[in-house]
């Protein structure tokens, strides 16, 4: 399995509090934002573990938060679509709702080895 994921893997990741901690507006789980003025932070990190433990340790390192809501990571085309216009919503079918390891490893495999970071929204 790891050959076929890639190497430990850069993490771009961005996160957005619950609307009652902050002035953010209610997410839309059809349509997400993933810039500015909509999310609360950025950082990077690094993926070396494909489980949900592995992702959700790396998220904690950063985001200011003692449990993790959501999880979204942009597929291959959604992480092109970010890249080309970061201003614009992601459409549901350009993410992943990840809850499992077999989520974290179906988003890793729709996103080349070799590209880097891939984007994940925290709620």
């Amino acid at each position: 399995m790891r050959a076929l994921l890639g190497r430990p893997r850069a993490l771009h990741i961005v996160w957005q509090q619950h609307p009652v901690d902050s002035d953010a507006p209610r997410l839309n789980y059809r349509i997400l934002y993933w810039r500015y003025p909509h999310i609360n932070g950025v950082d990077f990190a690094e993926l070396n573990s494909y489980d949900i433990r592995g992702l959700s340790s790396a998220i904690l390192r950063f985001v200011p938060s003692d449990s993790i809501r959501y999880i979204f990571g942009a597929t291959g085309e959604g992480r092109r679509k970010l890249g080309e216009d970061p201003t614009h919503t992601l459409h549901y079918l350009n993410y992943i709702f990840i809850q499992s390891d077999e989520d974290v490893r179906t988003w890793l495999m729709s996103n080349q080895p070799n590209e880097d970071p891939l984007d994940v929204l925290v709620y």
